[in-house]
């Protein structure tokens, strides 16, 4: 694991199902470089808006993404936010985290985090994130 590391949707179990744990939730893995080389990037060609919209609406950027990766990392190692959906894929289960998140600007904007359990593994480990909304 490099540093930073905080500790195709098939069938959806969708909005309507039972909120229950992602299984190791307190283990689950949330890279910085995540943010850093992709989400908050703008010179990364397939973040697709992400670093715009985490600056404008947060005030989240390279510089200051550590603080971002904790909240998002804490929130779902706790155990406080619940995976609001569930899905299979032909790669493992995903859960997606619709999490509050407090930026420096003074704004406060949820951030879908999906996790994922490849098969095979039991650990959590964040694959996507974006600000929700506009």
């Amino acid at each position: 694991m490099g540093e930073g590391y905080f500790g195709g949707f098939g069938h959806t179990l969708g909005s309507n199902a039972t909120i229950f744990d992602m299984p190791n939730y307190s283990s689950a893995v949330t890279p910085l470089e995540k943010f850093t080389k992709y989400s908050l990037d703008y010179n990364n060609k397939n973040a697709v808006g992400k670093p715009v919209a985490y600056e404008r609406g947060l005030g989240y950027t390279i510089e200051n993404a550590a603080e971002l990766v904790q909240q998002i990392h804490d929130s779902v190692t706790s155990g406080v936010v619940k995976p609001y959906d569930v899905s299979e894929s032909e790669f493992g289960t995903k859960y997606k985290f619709r999490i509050p998140v407090n930026g420096p600007n003074g704004n406060t904007k949820n951030v879908i985090a999906v996790y994922q359990i490849d098969k095979g593994s039991k650990t959590p480990r964040l694959i996507t994130n974006y600000l929700e909304g506009k």
